[in-house]
């Protein structure tokens, strides 16, 4: 099976909500600006991404090296940081949101993709819910990413139970929601003081594998307009990714039954 993009977002600027500036956030931010470009050119300035980032936290020393930040923006809002970069030498006009994000009831008509890059459980429970109490049709699409010390997820589904779309994609919280809901992120974010402890909790290269394969997803379907996957498992230390394919069978494996 596969996926294929909404008639109604073809050929159309693509508003995107990236929510996390860290160390996946911060490299999807920065693969996305490339993608702008890319996309300008190819359509003539008719399809671009219009970008607004949230991100409460400010630059730590020790973000520096792991994340996609200089010396010079420790102490500064990691959202401030990447859109002015982007807009004052890249030319687009995105938006940052330095504060935490909250989802609001006009969510689903503001975005047509929203982006979590968060590491608290909690946080994609809320949002989980929040989505799936939504009666009203859409086609948003919501791109999870995760990672561990060696390895991650990316899953990439419908917003809202309803679509018009013939293949409604599960995402995460349809997946992973019982997962999720047990997990205590005081015990899984306990804050670095030191490099040598961030990189205990997540080795280097881990957002960049993941965020490659999250923003890939996002290419096929603005360039080619179509995925055969909707997510990937990927193990930078075993140098191997396992694509999650577009299918009930695989989707029966966690849980989620296809609606007739």
């Amino acid at each position: 099976m596969h996926y294929s993009l909404s008639p109604t977002l073809l050929n159309k600027p693509i508003k995107i909500a990236l929510i996390g500036a860290g160390g996946s956030g911060s490299q999807i931010a920065t693969e996305l600006f490339q993608m702008d470009s890319l996309l300008r050119q190819l359509s003539n300035q008719a399809v671009y991404i219009d970008l607004t980032l949230f991100d409460g936290d400010e630059v730590s020393i020790f973000n520096v090296g792991r994340q996609c930040f200089y010396m010079g923006d420790v102490g500064q809002n990691k959202a401030d940081v990447l859109i002015n970069r982007f807009n004052s030498f890249g030319g687009t006009e995105w938006k940052s949101q330095p504060k935490y994000f909250e989802p609001s009831p006009q969510l689903i008509n503001d975005y047509h993709l929203i982006i979590t890059a968060v590491d608290k459980a909690e946080f994609r429970v809320k949002l989980g819910q929040h989505f799936a109490e939504h009666e009203q049709r859409s086609e948003m699409l919501w791109l999870d990413v995760g990672n561990g010390k060696h390895d991650g997820q990316v899953v990439c589904g419908h917003a809202t139970p309803n679509v018009h779309s013939p293949v409604r994609l599960p995402n995460v919280y349809d997946l992973y929601g019982s997962m999720l809901e047990q997990v205590d992120d005081n015990k899984e974010d306990q804050p670095s003081c030191s490099t040598e402890m961030a990189l205990q909790k997540q080795d280097f290269g881990v957002n960049r594998g993941v965020a490659a394969q999250a923003t890939q997803l996002i290419w096929q379907l603005l360039r080619y307009t179509k995925i055969e996957h909707h997510g990937a498992i990927v193990d930078v230390l075993g140098a191997s990714v396992q694509p999650m394919k577009i299918d009930p069978q695989v989707w029966a494996v966690y849980g989620y039954e296809v609606k007739q």
